[in-house]
């Protein structure tokens, strides 16, 4: 009989596309068997919202109109108007492995992206170790573990996070040593990160392990610029002396993806998970917000608030222990870019993710100085908005700047879908986007706003691969949804679900 063990390797914006490429050309000897042998389909995320919630939307196998999570690491706090740092004692509902967990089965979970509680498991949890961005927000990692005494012993045996504990966007990448320090620590962190899963998966028969790599995600932000040579950022000189960064790191990963593979055969099912992809960016983030003030006859403010700039360039160069009282402040920094005077305004942006912008309204009753009433009021602003939008063009392109406007409550429900934006809208990315014009906003663009510290982002989709002796090779014609992994991976270890949207993946379990 199939063993009941099931052992994740998630790999966080690993991008399908890319990796079928490099499989095809040898470069990924790992992945190249995976296609050939595995089962293997696509994946389909929340839509509008999948940078921040694919990950929540695969543990908890519920959407963010459920979880709340749909920024990741970030809420919107009604009272204050600002975005504030996620990080709960408790799950708003349980993850997968705390379900198995109650079940009296056993579970490691290694840094889990946006999951920031560490002690509801039966085994051991690792959060913040070694992650893209910190799990409860913000821009330095709060290592912690279940045990905690954990945290010491991966220390002492495996060293720190070999890329300092922070995120990646604070690393310069702009001249040759700078790219290949880059480069080389999150190839680094890669091989770390395998040895320390290795170390872990190897200490007890687990019913449940999960690890996660997220130094995709890193270089695919930072670096996409030297793997695209049609970026207008690309660097020749840089990538002949260098080579590709995205690339090197992706063959650290598939090395990774083949030692896990190889310490679980035989002993577990293994699934890897590429949450979603990475592509150039292209957005209007932010300058979204300069367009809604348009759109209520008010002026753009281009400056950036002084003090905003210098408390956070301050809590930059603060060492972790002093960081740690004052994540309240740095809560309440964490927007800038945006417009002021959220309070007095009927509806402003809130941040979803740079392939999508979110809109709030400023709902009476839902928010602390709420002005639009709820229903026909609402739904009046809600559609003149969304007809607005979508009159607004690239000011360079004259195509529209809006591919999508979703009205939120009509695609998603839940009892936190008061925690989603109201309207999202995603970005028309045939083009650059440095200016955005319409008969009712006249031109607005993106002076004052820091827009190029990134060069790759998100795409929505993403893939998953299986191993087991009765999962026969096949790649399966339809996607599955994100949702779909819990209730297939509770249904393989014989576990009842208390809660789920997702559907059992007949190609992994029907047997």
């Amino acid at each position: 009989m199939p063993s009941s063990r099931m052992l994740v390797v998630g790999l966080d914006a690993a991008d399908k596309d890319l990796i079928e490429e490099w499989a095809a050309s040898g470069d990924l000897p790992n992945f190249r068997k995976l296609m050939d042998t595995s089962v293997w389909g696509d994946v389909v995320n929340p839509r509008g919202l999948e940078a921040g919630s694919c990950w929540p939307t695969f543990y908890f196998g519920l959407s963010p109109a459920v979880t709340s999570q749909f920024d990741g690491g970030r809420h919107f706090d009604p009272k204050t108007y600002t975005e504030v740092g996620y990080r709960p004692e408790r799950s708003r509902v349980d993850p997968v492995w705390t379900v198995l967990s109650k079940a009296g089965k056993t579970c490691g979970v290694i840094d889990a992206p946006y999951s920031y509680p560490t002690d509801e498991i039966n085994g051991m949890k690792v959060v913040d170790r070694s992650g893209h961005v910190p799990s409860g927000s913000g821009n330095y990692m709060d290592f912690r573990t279940f045990p905690p005494e954990l945290a010491e012993e991966i220390n002492d045996k495996f060293g720190p996070d070999p890329a300092g504990g922070h995120s990646s966007d604070y690393i310069a990448v702009d001249s040759l040593e700078g790219a290949r320090a880059f480069r080389d620590m999150y190839v680094n962190r890669v091989d770390n990160k395998a040895e320390l899963s290795l170390h872990y998966w190897k200490q007890r028969p687990w019913d449940f392990f999960m690890t996660v790599f997220t130094e995709a995600h890193c270089v695919g932000h930072r670096c996409w610029h030297l793997h695209d040579t049609d970026h207008p950022n690309h660097d020749a000189e840089i990538v002949r002396a260098l080579g590709n960064p995205l690339k090197d790191t992706y063959k650290a990963i598939d090395r990774a993806v083949g030692k896990l593979i190889e310490a679980a055969d035989g002993e577990a099912r293994v699934l890897v998970y590429l949450s979603h992809g990475m592509g150039p960016r292209v957005t209007a983030t932010k300058l979204l917000d300069r367009i809604l003030v348009r759109l209520e006859n008010k002026g753009v403010s281009t400056q950036s608030d002084p003090m905003m700039k210098a408390v956070r360039a301050v809590w930059r160069s603060l060492p972790g222990a002093i960081r740690r009282p004052l994540w309240g402040l740095r809560d309440k920094v964490s927007h800038d870019g945006f417009q002021p005077d959220r309070q007095g305004r009927r509806f402003f942006e809130v941040f979803a993710n740079d392939r999508t912008g979110g809109i709030r309204v400023n709902l009476a009753g839902r928010d602390s100085h709420g002005i639009v009433l709820p229903g026909d009021e609402y739904e009046a602003v809600c559609k003149q908005l969304m007809a607005d939008l979508g009159d607004v063009k690239n000011a360079e392109t004259g195509e529209p700047l809006i591919a999508e406007i979703q009205l939120v409550q009509e695609h998603y429900s839940g009892e936190a879908l008061e925690y989603l934006p109201d309207i999202l809208v995603t970005w028309n990315q045939n083009a650059p986007i440095s200016a955005a014009s319409s008969p009712k906003i006249g031109t607005v663009d993106t002076t004052g706003l820091i827009t190029d510290w990134r060069t790759g982002d998100h795409k929505p989709g993403g893939r998953f691969f299986g191993v087991a002796p009765d999962w026969p090779h096949r790649k399966l014609n339809d996607p599955v949804n994100a949702a779909d992994f819990v209730p297939t991976m509770a249904e393989l270890a014989a576990v009842d679900l208390p809660r789920t949207e997702g559907q059992i993946i007949s190609a992994l379990a029907d047997h």
